[in-house]
């Protein structure tokens, strides 16, 4: 490393003599340093003292913007539905950029709830200028009539009850001109698309994981519009994914409902008890497709109490189907531990239960037919 040595006597020269630089007077070396915190001025005896303070007691808050019920957590975000300047709110913000030109905080929302389409790029600055986050806000909120147009396109492709690639396209093609909602159509055609792979139908080139890939992108879409079509796919969709906590705007299509806060409350509390069912002659939404094994698994659901157990046979061998995915495996295996039970079959539950005991979802429940299959083998 390159360093500059220094000399206590300077040669001037030619001069054939030396300079002497009078010492320099050295630091008072018995007096304490001390290090204020400049926001408390609580002192310190040590610079880590006080930077471990600053962050502690002080932490730099990082501004965030809140759209509806949204936290915005990432670079980019989608507006769907129409906001009122009250949801739309900058956070621990010092300062607010709208497309690169300084704004109040009151303009800023008020810029975003006006638009019905458009790109924004907000900046969010927090105090002293510490943080700043950047978010690209895209506004794609559907008309009322190009979401009608979607829905009825969409109820029209499943008229005859067959689902292909080549009717998907169809629908694709028949909402083209649906242009504030093209992302209700994306999502509507990713669930199509994800269906027929998931059940290796329909002349897809899909493959079972990449159908996966397709349902959860299609969900993803869908929660974010607020349609009532919109909330069922991605209701259909979460349980396929055995999410079943956001049931409540499902009603309009009572065995899913069902289902949902059946395997919701074995989730949550371990036990294999019956809820609540809907009355039947609740309105469905719109007749939605179903893959095969969704509907086999709500077919089960629906049965009336006691019938479910005529088909343990059935329920088992599905359990172990390579051909049906691990979180629908799953829900077989849940159903058939309760049959166990309802029997009074502790050892079977606790057989059953042993292939699902370090599920996230239903490791609870797995717990506890273990541990009664063990005590009525005692």
């Amino acid at each position: 490393m390159p360093f500059l040595p220094y000399y206590d006597h300077i040669d001037p020269g030619q001069g054939g003599s030396s300079m002497v630089i009078p010492e320099w007077p050295k630091p008072a070396l018995d007096r304490p340093q001390v290090f204020a915190c400049p926001l408390c001025h609580e002192t310190f005896s040590s610079y880590e003292d006080r930077f471990q303070h600053r962050f502690e007691a002080h932490p730099y808050q990082r501004p965030l913007l809140v759209l509806g019920t949204h936290e915005v957590n990432t670079p980019r975000f989608v507006v769907t539905a129409a906001l009122t300047p009250e949801q739309i709110r900058p956070v621990n913000a010092a300062t607010c950029r709208l497309d690169g030109k300084l704004v109040s905080s009151m303009a800023l929302a008020r810029h975003i709830a006006e638009a019905q389409s458009g790109f924004f790029k907000v900046e969010l600055t927090g105090a002293e200028g510490k943080i700043k986050v950047d978010y690209e806000i895209s506004i794609e909120i559907a008309s009322d009539a190009h979401a009608l147009l979607v829905e009825q396109e969409f109820a029209r492709l499943y008229s005859p009850g067959v689902i292909s690639v080549a009717n998907i396209s169809a629908f694709i093609r028949a909402t083209s001109v649906a242009r504030t909602a093209h992302r209700y159509v994306e999502g509507l055609a990713a669930y199509l698309y994800g269906i027929l792979a998931k059940d290796q139908r329909g002349e897809t080139t899909l493959s079972q994981e990449q159908g996966r890939a397709r349902l959860n992108e299609a969900r993803q879409m869908l929660l974010e519009i607020d349609r009532p079509l919109a909330a069922v796919v991605a209701g259909i969709v979460s349980f396929q994914s055995n999410a079943f906590s956001r049931s409540e705007r499902l009603t309009a299509v009572p065995r899913l409902w069902t289902a949902m806060r059946w395997f919701d409350s074995v989730r949550t509390s371990g036990l294999l008890v019956p809820v609540a069912r809907l009355d039947s002659h609740a309105a469905p939404n719109s007749r939605v497709p179903l893959d095969s094994t969704t509907d086999e698994i709500l077919t089960w659901m629906n049965l009336p109490p006691g019938g479910l157990s005529d088909h343990a046979k059935q329920i088992g061998k599905r359990s172990q189907q390579d051909d049906w995915l691990p979180e629908d495996r799953i829900k077989a295996k849940v159903l058939l531990a309760a049959i166990y039970e309802s029997k009074g079959d502790s050892a079977n539950a606790a057989q059953v239960a042993r292939a699902f005991r370090h599920d996230p979802v239903f490791g609870q429940l797995a717990e506890r037919l273990i541990s009664a299959g063990k005590e009525s083998s005692e």
